[in-house]
Order: structure tokens, then C-alpha cells, then sequence
């Protein structure tokens, strides 16, 4: 049993409402799992038997609701409920946005209901609907997961609407039940307007303790131009896979996790990879590109997930690589709060991350159950400084040894098959217009670093040449250059077709849709103080918003900083 389990449950199933922070893979979904269910038993012994079957099955029979913040998480939670519950006859269900309403809301009609999880938006949408059928008269139980992440991305006015459409607690009285990685003021304000009079606090994470693991090695590799991130990504993968066939007795198979800043820079990214090949006879196509040989990722299955995907191809691509012994899941931060994927070696994160905390999640993907990991971030030097400052204390060193980081991509190694600039190029030019304009564009307006718009613009554009093989930069809108500052600066294309007036590439990768099938400030020990006892408060009802928020050159001298590359001081700042 572990920490936060230990400390919260034997509260739990005496009904107490119990405010939980602790780090993410600290067993937290099991904490509050075990004591609802079993409550649920404990008030109809009958459910405790899997062949016991009630008179008639209904989707207004709901004991409990667990409120998630995305749609993984909420169906990584129902599917961890329907383990415990196997072998009684308690029925666990999933409501999601991103799936289809109607299939949904029959199911649970068929089937029944005794425990919901949902995200916040598609659980405000059904319990409003009155011809859902759905209700919850003998509610006992409500869980919100991650709630620091639920008031981060605004579920707030949907939960309270959602509260308003369940049995008032002077009806029927029920446990509450919040967990969070943290405990901002806000969580605080909520926990007063939530949780009844003496409820539990149960902090896990020490005041002093670093929100990362321990057991993750940081790195910190400083690229010479964006250009150099994927083939230095390549190299790290190609690296570590070897590592594992020349001491797999001592090594893990390599098994990571890409973060990107955007859902365009995960797309782009997984369908190069995808392309990748290797050219040892450096033979031509009538295409003039090189052909194909064995993918230098050997039997590493390639996946991709973002929030345009699909649920039903977000929840394939997350079990499928679950599943996996070695693979490599590109991704958005979709997947970086309390997902649990098991075996994870490595998270790789490409560019400033948005904040520290988006930086801490990420990493607390790997060295989880115990095991260790390895952490590694791939920034630009004009990045630099931006995370320094916004990682300071976290134990990061530089590490110098992925010599594509730092290479100059000279004409040479670029047309060199077997190098991973040149396979890296060679896929890219296959990868579609479309997906290179839309990556050209964020990174142009991207925000953060120390570049000025020119500098910037020759960041780009360089990306553009000398990694995706064009011969001119994509093409970007007038209204938009206009709008966002970009008029007149030197080297930026503006047009209005991107698709058919840009240069080069729109070929599509040779493999298909997926080369392997789917490859495919300190705190109060105590923050709410004597205030345990304040009413609680709620907004009133509202209609569904249908929310689920989960979402050398032509052109100037090389080098992003506008001169030569600076010697890398040490990385003192995160000591």
C-alpha cells in the first residue's frame, strides 16, 4: 500500500470527506477506488455477487461519480475500476466527450450504472438532458481527480452546473472526496465550498520535497537550430535501443514518451519518424530521393496522440502502446497528468515546455512503480535562458554527447542515408505540405525565447530548408503576418495558398498511414487553517456548453541568436 493510500483510506471508508495532495504515481486512483466501492457493497450487500442481477438494469441507479479532467485519464480510471470490481456485480462506466452520446446513454441503459467517470463537460451534458435517462437519486459518492488541473483549464463553472443537477446533500448526504499534485489558493476556495465540516487533509508531498522523482536522470541538450532537434531525438532513440541489445540484462527496452508544445509538431514529427529509413548504397528514386532500407528503429512501434484525434484513436494509440515493450509515443499534454503508462524509460520533451509544473508532469511519466528513468529536454540556445529561470532547483545537467544537437547540418550530412540529419531530411521531404506549413507557422509565432522577429523568421526558415528539403519556405497569410507584427521583415513568404504554393514534399510517406500498423512558494502544512468549517456555496445551473478542453540561407546567416554560438556556461541555475 502506498503512502497516499495508507493515509487516506481507512478515513475513506468511514465516509469522512478527504482532501489528498500527493505526486502523480503515487497510487491515487486506488486511494479513492477501494473505499468507494467497497461503500457501495457495504450499502447492498447484494453487489458483492457477479451473478446477482437487479430486477431491471437503468442508468439512474448511479452510487458514485469521479469528475476527471481529460478524456485518457477518465477511461484509464474507469478501466483500473473495472479490475477491482471484477467478480461482483458492480458496473463501472465511461462519459466522455469525443464519443458518441447516443451509443453511450445506451449502454448504460442496457447495462446499468453504479459507478460513473467522466470529464466534466459530457457529465453536465447528460445529467441536463432529461431524456437521457440518466440520474442519480442514491448518489453517496463524488470524486474530483486532479482537481488543481480541473480549475487550470476552467471545468469549474461546469462542475458547479453538475452539482446543481444532484440530489442536494440535505437530501442525500455523500462523501466528497479531492485529490491534486497541488494546492493552490483556488483549490482551496473550492474544498471550503465543497467538503463538509471536519473533512481530512492528507499532504503526502513534503514541504521540502521536489514534485520530481528522485529517480529520474534530467538532461538538458542544447541544439544549434530547431533543425537539429528530430535527428538529435533520433539519435538519443537509436542509442538507447542499442544500450538495451548490448546489455539487456541491465537495461530496459526503450520505451519513451515525446512531448511536444503543439498538436501540429506531434503530427509532423510521428509521420517523419514513421518515414524513416535507412540508405546504406545511397540509391535514387526517379524522384531523386533516396530509396527505402530497413527502418533504423528496428521493431520500435511508433504512435502519435493529440487532442484532434479521435477518442477512439486516442484510446488505441494509448493502449496500444501501453501494451508495447518498446515504442515511442509522440504527444501533446494530453498524456502528461496522471496517464499511467507502465515501463516508460524515457520522456523526451522538444522545446520550452509551458510552465515548470507542465515540465514536472511530463517527467513523472517515467520512473514510476519504483523503477528509474531517464529525462531528457531538447531547447535552442535562445531558449535558454527561459529555462533557466523556470526550472531552477530541479537537478537538470547539460549533456553534450548527442553530437547532432550541436553539428552544423552541412550539405554532406545531409545527403548522408545513414546519418540521422540525413534520414531525417530524407523522411521529412515524403511528409506532407500541409503538416510542414502548420509547423512553420507555430514556431514562427511561438512564444518565449530571446530571438528578435527577423532572427526568428531565419530560425524557421532554416528548419524549413535545410531538415524538410524545401527549396522556400512555406507561404504564411497576409491577415495574419498583418496582425500578428510580422509586415516587412525580411525572409518571411506571404501568401494565401499554403498548400499549393509551397515548395517541395507533399508526396505522402511511402508506408501509409503507419509503417508497423499504428506505429504505428512553499505552503502552509495545513493551507485550509481553521476555515474547515465554512458553508459551501455553488453557482447556479447553467446550460451545456459542450466543453472538453482538452486541445547558410537564402534568407539570412545561420543560427537562430542572430551570431555564433556561444560556450555553454554551467548549468548553475538548477542547482
Amino acid at each position: 500500500m502506498t503512502d497516499v493510500q495508507s493515509a487516506t483510506i481507512r478515513s475513506a471508508l468511514q465516509g469522512t470527506d478527504v482532501i489528498a495532495q500527493a505526486k502523480t504515481g503515487t497510487g491515487k486512483t486506488l486511494a479513492f477506488l477501494l473505499p468507494l466501492l467497497q461503500r457501495m457493497i457495504e450499502d447492498d450487500p447484494n453487489l458483492a455477487r457477479s451473478t446477482y442481477r437487479p430486477p431491471r438494469t437503468s442508468a439512474d441507479n448511479i452510487r458514485g461519480i469521479v469528475i476527471s479532467p481529460t478524456r485518457e485519464l477518465a477511461e484509464q480510471i474507469a478501466e483500473e475500476a473495472r479490475k477491482v470490481v471484477k467478480g461482483t456485480g458492480l458496473i463501472v462506466q465511461a462519459a466522455v466527450g469525443g464519443t458518441q452520446k447516443r451509443e453511450m446513454l445506451r449502454q448504460m441503459q442496457r447495462q446499468g450504472c453504479h459507478l460513473l467517470v467522466g470529464t466534466p463537460g459530457r457529465l453536465e451534458d447528460i445529467f441536463s438532458d432529461e431524456y437521457s435517462g440518466v440520474a442519480a437519486p442514491q448518489l453517496k459518492a463524488l470524486v474530483l481527480d486532479e482537481a488543481d488541473r480541473l480549475l487550470d483549464q476552467g471545468f469549474w463553472p461546469d462542475i458547479q452546473r453538475l452539482m446543481q443537477l444532484l440530489p442536494k446533500r440535505d437530501v442525500m448526504d455523500r462523501q466528497t472526496m479531492m485529490f491534486s499534485a497541488t494546492i493552490p489558493r483556488e483549490v482551496v476556495s473550492i474544498v471550503r465550498q465543497t467538503l463538509k465540516q471536519g473533512f481530512q487533509f492528507v499532504r503526502v508531498v513534503g514541504e521540502n520535497d521536489s514534485p520530481t522523482t528522485e529517480r529520474v536522470k534530467q538532461r538538458l541538450v542544447i541544439s544549434r537550430g530547431v533543425e537539429n532537434q528530430l535527428p538529435a531525438l533520433l539519435e538519443i532513440a537509436q542509442r538507447s535501443i542499442e544500450q538495451h541489445k548490448s546489455n539487456p540484462e541491465e537495461t530496459r527496452p526503450f520505451k519513451a514518451i515525446v512531448y511536444f508544445r503543439s498538436t501540429a509538431e506531434v503530427t509532423l514529427a510521428a509521420n517523419i519518424f514513421r518515414n524513416l529509413s535507412t540508405n546504406t548504397a545511397q540509391k535514387r528514386d526517379a524522384f531523386g530521393m533516396l530509396e527505402n532500407g530497413p527502418h533504423p528503429l528496428g521493431q520500435t512501434k511508433l504512435y502519435s496522440i493529440h487532442s484532434r484525434l479521435t477518442q477512439q484513436q486516442r484510446t488505441t494509440a494509448s493502449e496500444s502502446f501501453r501494451r508495447a515493450e518498446s515504442a515511442i509515443l509522440f504527444s501533446s499534454d494530453v498524456t502528461a497528468r496522471g496517464m499511467d503508462f507502465p515501463n516508460v524509460t524515457h520522456v523526451v520533451q522538444v522545446g520550452s515546455p509551458q510552465d515548470r509544473e507542465s515540465y514536472i508532469h511530463r517527467i513523472g511519466r517515467t520512473a514510476r512503480a519504483g523503477k528509474e528513468g531517464e529525462g531528457w529536454i531538447l531547447v535552442t540556445e535562445d531558449q535558454v535562458s527561459d529555462v533557466d529561470r523556470m526550472l531552477r532547483k530541479i537537478p537538470i545537467d547539460e549533456d553534450t554527447s548527442i553530437a547532432t544537437a550541436s553539428s552544423e547540418l552541412t550539405p554532406e550530412m545531409l545527403e548522408d542515408g545513414k546519418s540521422p540529419a540525413g534520414m531525417i531530411r530524407n523522411a521529412a521531404k515524403r511528409a506532407s505540405m500541409v503538416d510542414k506549413a502548420a509547423v512553420y507557422q507555430t514556431l514562427l509565432f511561438a512564444q518565449g525565447g530571446s530571438l528578435n522577429k527577423r532572427q526568428k523568421v531565419q530560425q524557421v526558415n532554416n528548419l524549413a530548408l535545410n531538415q524538410w528539403g524545401l527549396q522556400e519556405p512555406p507561404f504564411v497569410k497576409p491577415g495574419l503576418v498583418q496582425k500578428l507584427g510580422f509586415a516587412n521583415v525580411p525572409g518571411l513568404r506571404v501568401g494565401e495558398d499554403m498548400e499549393e504554393r509551397g515548395r517541395g514534399g507533399d508526396r505522402g510517406g511511402r508506408f501509409g498511414q503507419s509503417r508497423f500498423g499504428g506505429r504505428g512558494d512553499r505552503e502552509d502544512s495545513d493551507p485550509f487553517g481553521s476555515d474547515r468549517d465554512e458553508g459551501r456555496s455553488f453557482g447556479g445551473r447553467g446550460g451545456f456548453g459542450g466543453r472538453d478542453r482538452n486541445g547558410g540561407s537564402r534568407f539570412g546567416d545561420r543560427g537562430g541568436n542572430g551570431g555564433g554560438r556561444s560556450q555553454r556556461r554551467q548549468v548553475s541555475a538548477f542547482g
